[in-house]
């Protein structure tokens, strides 16, 4: 039968080959995202996206919007069968 100290040095040595195995792996891994990172003089490929909704454009539109929120809130509460329908329908939701 085996020493069973003899047994655990070569588990903890292989353990640390593991570990050393993986911590090159890591930085090999790292050092690759580092050499394809932009660097200043390098051409722009990649554009952000345009933002719509922007200026008065966007204003308007959320001010419609909010407009149309109100007139549904309006007859909501002035029309009681339209109100207990949208209800249910939330409800079904």
């Amino acid at each position: 039968m085996p020493d069973s100290s003899w047994q655990a040095m070569q588990q903890a040595q292989q353990a640390q080959q593991i570990h050393q195995q993986h911590v090159r792996t890591h930085r090999a891994m790292h050092d690759t995202a580092r050499a394809h990172t932009r660097h200043p003089g390098a051409p722009r490929t990649h554009y952000p996206a345009p933002v719509y909704y922007t200026g008065r454009s966007g204003s308007l539109r959320s001010f419609l919007g909010f407009l149309a929120l109100v007139a549904v809130g309006f007859f909501l509460a002035r029309d009681p069968e339209l109100r207990a329908t949208a209800l249910e329908f939330m409800r079904d939701l």
